[in-house]
């Protein structure tokens, strides 16, 4: 069964908003008395029954809890830089994911090759990957924003940025499950820049490994969320 995203459910009903609407009235031909599965990607998806099909307005109603997650006990927050391919970032979206990732920022960093990122693309591709998984917890995308502008926030948890100016830097990986709250930063594929390295480290930031290959900005970002698990 079709898995449908909403934020708008109360009371025992909800509706769907225009792209949402579109793929279950004119893609699927779904009318009133179709079931189908909604959720509000804040912790469950409900069993939901149409009771207004049109092109004018989706409207349903809640029939009963199809599966409920707690509030995961962690939280992963990748920033990370955008690749010149649109196809490798967009896989990493997709594949982060399914796995579990908390939010994802793409960060635009002095050696970006690619310096704007449509996140209306990248929240389909999230989209998808979320209905496709049955994700009770949907990741939050941010938009594009400068490294510099980035590191004027102060969140919460272990703060870390990945890079391979140094042979020295301890290896993550290992480390990750044990923290409840991470923040990693990834750059992009010419790395961070001495001077972005430095400031992160001003701004809190520890400076870390991820192994000892050298590791394409796509595949370190899943790295990281494998290694972090599941929560």
């Amino acid at each position: 069964m079709n898995l449908f995203y909403t934020p708008h459910i109360k009371n025992g009903e909800g509706y769907l908003e225009k792209e949402e609407s579109h793929h279950a009235t004119r893609v699927l031909r779904m009318s009133s008395g179709d079931s189908l599965l909604v959720t509000d990607g804040k912790g469950t998806i409900y069993q939901a029954t149409l009771t207004a099909a049109s092109k004018s307005e989706t409207r349903f109603s809640i029939e009963d809890v199809y599966k409920s997650e707690d509030n995961p006990s962690g939280h992963l927050h990748i920033a990370i830089a955008p690749t010149k391919s649109n196809d490798r970032f967009e896989f990493f979206l997709e594949k982060a994911t399914e796995i579990g990732i908390s939010e994802i920022t793409p960060i635009i960093c002095d050696h970006s090759e690619r310096k704007v990122y449509k996140t209306d693309r990248g929240q389909k591709i999230v989209s998808a990957a979320a209905k496709q998984s049955l994700a009770c917890w949907w990741p939050i995308l941010h938009e594009p924003i400068t490294l510099k502008e980035f590191l004027t926030k102060d969140p919460e948890g272990k703060k870390f940025i990945a890079h391979c100016e140094k042979d020295d830097m301890p290896n993550i990986l290992k480390e990750l499950p044990s923290f409840s709250k991470v923040l990693m930063l990834i750059g992009p594929e010419g790395d961070f820049s001495p001077r972005e390295i430095e400031k992160a480290r001003e701004a809190g930031f520890k400076e870390c490994s991820l192994g000892p290959k050298r590791l394409r900005t796509e595949t370190a970002g899943l790295a990281v969320a494998l290694a972090y698990g599941i929560k």
